[in-house]
């Protein structure tokens, strides 16, 4: 048996019995998970350094004092000072932009929005070089890489506007393998009932980067190791977590040494050979009302995350009045609800059995794409005499996307199979555009911050995000795609038929005459089968398990 299993997936094994190994309990996969979510995580928090250390960097705010000697200044309640006739704060807004490592807010927009930039460039020549290469070694040299830029923003920051420009685009890189390596590692480390838990980990990326990286950036900032050191202790992470990355992870679990025979079965159990890599359908795929409305999905999915993790500040900030110093710690709370949620809805993904799979990803789809979209219309409405019930709902927009790991994230993993990774890796083009788009939105109907203006933002959100959750209602799918069958040539007639595959082993019953002599050493009499396309599936699985049994 273990014998004839090897041969089918293509690649030679001891059995138990001959390796005398530590297997993890036969739980390697999850801490291959771990491992995986931990690299992609701090990717992640390498490019938000920025975004919580560019307080700090111009240091403490000068003494308004001196400039105030009319006492024409006040403070406003969101922190900023205004003018009431003649006073010297122009004087003080002067002498603040001559401070090293102050910008303006055109120049930070610029520092932030580079990042999406070079991801965006980025994410079309990585998924070229994982198929042409594996995943491993790519996505090694670009976590290295997202180091190196790291560990050189300091500098360029020194240097000038320009190079802390390009040094940003460069770094942004280093986030194009997530979303591909998403999809590769779920589709050959995770059991079938598991996938929605994988996806809902590895997706965590998103919460665990701000917050592994708010309170470093906070602590380090205020000590006397001053602002660099968050970018020093950021790239020494990531140099650390990536050579364990190389060590350890494999992309295939039949090649790595601590995963046992059993753990591989049930691994493999119920899915087709995906040891080969495959040329990616791109006409199949790109007419598939499925995958388009997965990508739907996908862009109401980034563009409600990426408005709510830009805007949600300011908006409580400057519409809402809460001060600054309370902000920040609100805008930490989704982060925390939405993780935890995460976790439970792919538990509850993967146990859902009460109803077929198709019905279970338009279901969580409703809940976290239709789900947001509804709490973008409820905000709306909210009051400014309401700022704690804003605050509120806020938190559960932000959260209730949680349940995406079960939605048009499960499906494309089951209609795309094999192929997943090339889903995955548009997703992450996706979020890059609308990590771009989202600002360009709200600027167009934001100028002064009033609550009229964000009215239109959240309704428009709001709506968006509805009629994609509605596509997907209507087109998405819950089975695997025609295109993700694999077929083998039939010797007789020239033509192809569907691989046939064991569901309690897992491996192909087929075989041709070539692999057929692999596994039995001396020739045996098979008697000729032709196949009658005209026969049903039962007669012709029946023929074919006729055959093998002889």
């Amino acid at each position: 048996m273990t014998a004839s299993r090897s041969s089918c997936l293509g690649i030679g094994r001891k059995t138990s019995d001959e390796t005398a190994t530590f297997y993890f309990k036969n739980r390697t996969r999850f801490i291959m998970l771990v491992l995986v979510t931990l690299c992609l995580s701090i990717c992640q928090s390498n490019v938000l350094t920025l975004n919580f250390t560019i307080i700090c960097m111009a240091g403490p705010p000068l003494d308004i004092t001196p400039y105030n000697q009319s006492g024409n200044i006040h403070r406003s309640g969101n922190g900023s000072y205004f003018e009431v006739g003649d006073s010297g704060l122009a004087d003080y807004e002067l002498d603040m932009s001559n401070r090293p490592y102050v910008y303006t807010a055109s120049e930070k927009n610029m520092l932030f929005s580079f990042v999406a930039v070079g991801a965006m460039v980025a994410v079309y020549p990585c998924m070229l070089l994982i198929q042409r290469f594996g995943s491993r070694n790519i996505v090694t040299i670009f976590g290295f890489f997202s180091a190196f830029c790291t560990a050189l923003v300091p500098l360029c920051a020194d240097l000038g506007f320009a190079w802390l420009v390009v040094i940003r685009f460069f770094q942004g890189t280093g986030l194009s393998p997530g979303f591909t390596l998403i999809g590769i590692f779920t589709l050959q480390w995770s059991m079938m009932k598991q996938n929605a838990f994988f996806i809902a980990v590895l997706t965590c990326l998103f919460q665990i980067g701000p917050i592994f990286t708010m309170p470093i950036a906070g602590a380090l900032c205020t000590s006397s190791l001053g602002w660099q050191s968050v970018y020093y202790l950021h790239a020494i992470v990531t140099c650390i977590l990536y050579i364990i990355f190389l060590y350890f992870y494999r992309e295939l679990p039949d090649r790595h040494r601590l995963v046992s025979e059993k753990e591989i079965d049930r691994i493999k159990r119920m899915k087709s050979d995906t040891t080969k890599r495959e040329p990616v359908p791109l006409r199949a795929m790109l007419t598939s009302p499925a995958i388009l409305s997965c990508w739907a999905s996908g862009i109401g999915n980034f563009i409600g995350i990426q408005l709510t993790m830009q805007f949600s500040p300011t908006y409580l900030n400057r519409v809402m009045g809460f001060p600054v110093e309370q902000t920040g710690l609100f805008s930490a709370i989704p982060q925390i609800v939405t993780f935890c949620l995460k976790l439970v809805a792919g538990v509850m993904a993967d146990k859902m059995v009460c109803c077929a799979p198709v019905t279970s990803v338009k279901i969580f789809n409703s809940l976290a794409i239709g789900g947001m979209g509804i709490f973008f219309f409820i905000v709306a409405y909210v009051p400014t005499t309401e700022p704690l019930l804003a605050l509120i709902v806020l938190i559960i927009c932000t959260s209730i996307v949680g349940f995406n790991c079960g939605a048009f994230f499960k499906s494309s993993a089951i209609v795309a199979a094999q192929h997943n990774h090339f889903v995955m890796g548009v997703n992450s083009f996706i979020n890059c555009a609308c990590a771009l788009l989202a600002p360009v939105i709200v600027n167009i109907f934001v100028k002064d911050d009033t609550w009229d203006e964000w009215w239109w933002v959240w309704v428009v959100h709001g709506i968006i995000l509805t009629v994609v959750n509605i596509i997907f209602l209507v087109f998405g799918k819950g089975e695997p795609a025609e295109w993700t069958k694999k077929k083998i040539p039939d010797d007789a007639t020239g033509s192809t038929i569907p691989r046939i595959l064991d569901p309690e082993s897992s491996c192909e019953r087929i075989q041709n005459s070539s692999s057929a002599n692999k596994i039995h050493p001396e020739p045996l009499a098979v008697p000729n089968v032709a196949v009658n396309h005209e026969e049903s599936p039962e007669t012709m699985m029946r023929n074919v398990k006729d055959v093998h049994r002889f």
